[in-house]
């Protein structure tokens, strides 16, 4: 497929239209998808209570992309990409571990916790070890979310998304928390058809009983609600005379664009949890339950819902044009121990089977979107997030300028009574 092909494509794109067949199958396609969309966003990898200690390392592949992360003896976070800068071999071949220097394991080339060259054996008189080191790449933390970015410079949007979520985030904690649990679920389709779903809940009453037992406002979006319109009116007064956000904001970036809202769960519930009852101690200055939860969409690929007293983050990797690794982590206080403070099956109920139904919807997807008889077909009023998805993911694909960016405010039922 030429780029003349693709740009076709995309100019009979019709606008509140599900994309067509080729761009969730053709290779050239989702290689420019890397350079265009995915490459100058800040992507989340992991919480970094994973890396307490100078030394501590992990590395997290994404299309051909290989990074490492780690924690200097100065403690500082630094990312670098895992490319030797002798013949270009993979320097660290591992997931995770302790290291006090990366070694090649191709010639012995060695680099510092800083990415600097301090070794290179029988190399001419005039060769300068200074400018050999490691390549960097950007790497940024929120609230104790690791991010980086796979652009040579990084996007300056990363300050605005900092301001932006700190307000709702800053009360839960999210630094001093802890991974008390990830899943990886494999997922046999392209990645746009894995976050075209998460961004909707149309699909939520048929396919996600027990997620619509639980959020209230999946039912009420569907077919009205007083007492959760009510109910959500009330929790926003109460929010606010503490100080703290309530309802929901869009944030329409040109690069990164995101939202975020804090909206109340059900009547009688805590926590995200089978009953509502407390899946663990409470977070950050929370010192009793205000029954809501805070959850942002953070560009194309990163996700986090946070209650009182638990986060879940949701990581999307784009592996070939038709696997996506989709990784959901649960994170609890710092000083929670499992069996004491929480119940991990408790704990991770709910994202944990939502989870699993989306892997078989998404799949499922795939397979029809590959038949010869796949078209496209029109959104519906409750899937205006993933048509505003569609049309950035579009723009962005085109290369573009000086243009506006596509993004009408997406409103939802809830949205009205924030």
């Amino acid at each position: 497929m030429f780029q003349s092909d693709i740009d076709g494509l995309i100019r009979r794109q019709q606008s509140g239209w599900t994309l067509e067949q080729a761009f969730y199958r053709s290779p050239e396609i989702y290689q420019l998808e890397f350079q265009q969309v995915l490459s100058p966003q800040w992507l989340y990898v992991e919480h970094e209570s994973e890396l307490p200690e100078p030394g501590d390392f992990l590395t997290y592949e994404i299309g051909e992309e290989s990074i490492i992360i780690v924690r200097g003896f100065d403690q500082q976070l630094r990312a670098f990409f895992n490319v030797c800068r002798h013949r270009g071999s993979q320097i660290c071949l591992k997931k995770n571990g302790n290291i006090r220097r990366f070694v090649c394991p191709y010639h012995a080339w060695a680099y510092d916790l800083d990415g600097k060259l301090i070794s290179a054996r029988h190399m001419a008189d005039d060769f300068d070890h200074s400018q050999h080191g490691l390549h960097r790449c950007q790497v940024e933390v929120l609230e104790g979310l690791i991010f980086i970015s796979l652009a040579s410079q990084g996007n300056a949007e990363f300050d605005q998304i900092r301001r932006n979520l700190l307000p709702y985030l800053k009360p839960h904690g999210l630094a001093q928390t802890k991974v008390a649990h990830r899943e990886v679920y494999p997922t046999n389709a392209n990645w746009k058809l894995a976050v075209e779903n998460f961004r909707e809940c149309y699909h939520c009453l048929p396919s996600h009983p027990q997620y619509s037992q639980v959020n209230d406002y999946v039912r009420a979006g569907e077919r009205g609600s007083k007492a959760y319109e009510a109910m959500t009116k009330q929790f926003a007064e109460v929010a606010r005379s503490k100080g703290r956000k309530a309802g929901v904001e869009h944030f329409p970036l040109p690069i990164q664009p995101h939202q975020v809202w804090r909206l109340p769960i059900q009547e009688g519930y805590r926590t995200l949890t089978r009953d509502g009852s407390p899946a663990g101690p409470l977070l950050g200055e929370f010192e009793e339950y205000d029954g809501a939860e805070t959850a942002t969409f953070i560009g194309a690929l990163s996700y986090l819902y946070v209650t009182n007293d638990h986060a879940t983050t949701f990581r999307f990797t784009p592996k070939t044009p038709e696997f996506t690794e989709v990784m959901v982590s649960w994170l609890v206080r710092e000083d929670a121990k499992e069996g004491v403070d929480y119940d991990l099956e408790h704990l991770k109920w709910m994202w944990d089977v939502t989870t699993i139904q989306d892997t078989k919807i998404i799949n499922d997807n795939q397979k029809g979107v590959n038949s010869s008889r796949y078209s496209p077909g029109r959104y519906s009023e409750h899937e205006l997030s993933t048509a505003n998805f569609v049309a950035w993911y579009l723009w962005r694909l085109s290369g573009p300028t000086d243009t506006e960016c596509p993004i009408r405010e997406a409103r939802f039922f809830y949205e009205k009574m924030s």
